[in-house]
């Protein structure tokens, strides 16, 4: 195969791309749509006719010195223009910058592999700016000027290659599982059961990317994909859009599927699902390959440039999910701490100083449930309301700053023993300063984090129950943590 293939208008004879929205090939010259399989008609007519060229975009250049048939490092010269294109090793599409033919190196796929299996886009390159712009607004203390100047490059349309498996799995597992139970109000109960169980277990189409330009945490995280049978995979899906062949095979990639096959086993086995951890003892697995399917699926991606670091968002093109790790404004966060701190530990010191609250627990009581509460709101509606921007955080702080003066002022006026306003001053600040300011140092955190997906339980097709050959309490002991007491336990997310 010495030759790619570039979609031609029936009608005018232009190029032809694929249109996202419209879900078929639109024509860039007189706007003809036409439908995929109404396009494979027609070249197939046109090849019985003879006419084979109709959709041929570029030749192998096998003269060219960086031509390397092994490596697919292939240059090509343009069937229209006679341009010279040098698309790269991985790459399976290009637009000739000479006469602006979207052009798909389909003899790359058919010296490699054809694929099986194709999930269309159907988000545009509109869909994916807005939701870029709705997770910036999402994000809690992302800096101004990240949002305002920062640059937007590399918007790509990306059909990424991966392969799915459909494997069985079949053991047993020895494990311990943990119900945890509050039975006062520093009190835990832990009950800890331990079990044997065994089954056989089908998972289809488990993904895993074969391309070393995405990162697992990504594409794993921007799962699932979810896959129609009666599309069926054909080039012209690929006009106008970047596609990608693959540089990981599939027995490289087999080892993190089974890992992630094993984990889900472990789940099913010990129903961890209905119990707050679980460990598994012991396992004895057999895990059986039935089917590899090699995929493209549609991932849009950029790059964010912003102070000389580039930020990385990548969505489902299919989904809409997506991930991205921001910039975070330290200084907004100090600010949304700070002034809460200040404003909180004013209000309750006075508040306590009255002698009616001091002397009623269901007043104490009730200056602790607003504590909890405003705790919840510097937590969850500050940062995203009143902290959002510099100019609301400077806004907020000053007013903050000014409310704990008024509370200062007020207990001054009165004229009790400042003692307690001390006391509960210092508490305030332990609270906010270290139990809230963890809280939301974690929310923040969380929003950027990027992780493995452990299993994957979505792919487990098998809907039998394992079988249960003993299961039993083992242990049962009060602590004043929620934390498990079972040694390197995994808690299910």
């Amino acid at each position: 195969m010495d030759h790619s293939d570039h979609a031609r208008c029936p009608n005018c004879s232009s190029n032809m791309m694929y249109d996202i929205k419209a879900g078929a090939l639109r024509c860039t010259s007189c706007d003809s749509i036409i439908s995929i399989s109404q396009y494979d008609d027609i070249v197939k007519q046109k090849k019985r006719n003879n006419a084979g060229s109709f959709s041929e975009g570029a030749r192998v250049d096998s003269s060219d010195e960086f031509f390397d048939e092994e490596n697919m490092n292939r240059s090509y010269i343009c069937s229209s223009c006679g341009g010279q294109l040098t698309p790269g090793a991985v790459s399976a599409t290009d637009i000739c910058p000479f006469c602006g033919n979207a052009i798909v190196f389909t003899d790359k796929y058919k010296s490699q592999r054809v694929p099986d299996l194709i999930v269309p886009f159907t988000k545009d390159q509109q869909d994916f700016i807005s939701s870029y712009k709705k997770e910036c607004n999402k994000r809690l203390f992302v800096p101004d000027d990240f949002i305002t100047g920062a640059k937007l490059e590399n918007v790509k349309a990306w059909y990424i290659p991966f392969w799915l498996y459909d494997l069985t799995v079949k053991g047993t597992a020895t494990y311990q599982v943990e119900d945890i139970k509050k039975v006062g109000k520093n009190s835990y109960k832990h009950t800890i059961f331990e079990g044997v169980s065994d089954s056989e277990v089908d998972f289809t189409n488990i993904p895993q990317d074969a391309s070393r330009e995405v990162d697992d945490q990504i594409s794993q995280r921007l799962e699932p994909f979810h896959i129609d049978p009666t599309i069926k995979f054909n080039f012209a899906y690929l006009s106008g859009l970047d596609a990608k062949i693959y540089n990981v095979d599939s027995d490289e990639c087999m080892k993190r599927v089974k890992s992630r096959a094993r984990e889900s086993m472990d789940r099913f086995l010990s129903d961890a699902i209905h119990h707050r951890y679980y460990k598994i003892i012991n396992r004895d697995y057999t895990i059986k390959p039935n089917k590899i399917s090699y995929a493209l699926m549609p991932i849009w991606n950029m790059n964010i440039i912003w102070k000389n670091q580039t930020f990385r968002f990548s969505m489902n093109g299919q989904t809409g999910v997506h991930v991205a790790k921001f910039p975070i404004s330290w200084p907004k966060f100090s600010a949304c701490i700070t002034a809460s701190f200040w404003m909180l530990g004013c209000f309750v010191a006075w508040v306590s100083t009255i002698d009616s609250i001091v002397n009623s627990k269901d007043g104490m009581k009730a200056v602790g449930s607003v504590a909890f509460i405003y705790g919840m709101l510097v937590c969850y509606v500050f940062p995203k309301y009143l902290f959002s921007r510099n100019l609301n955080s400077v806004i907020s702080s000053f007013l903050f700053f000014l409310g704990g003066c008024y509370f200062i002022l007020q207990t001054n006026a009165e004229k009790i023993d400042t003692h307690y306003f001390t006391i509960n001053f210092v508490m305030c600040l332990i609270f906010v300063g270290f139990i809230i300011r963890k809280e939301l140092y974690k929310i923040v955190k969380d929003q950027n984090k990027i992780k493995l997906r452990p299993a994957c339980d979505i792919n487990r097709s098998s809907t039998t129950k394992p079988n249960v050959h003993s299961f039993h309490n083992i242990k049962t002991i009060s602590t004043d943590s929620d934390s498990s007491i079972i040694p390197r336990s995994k808690k299910l997310i």
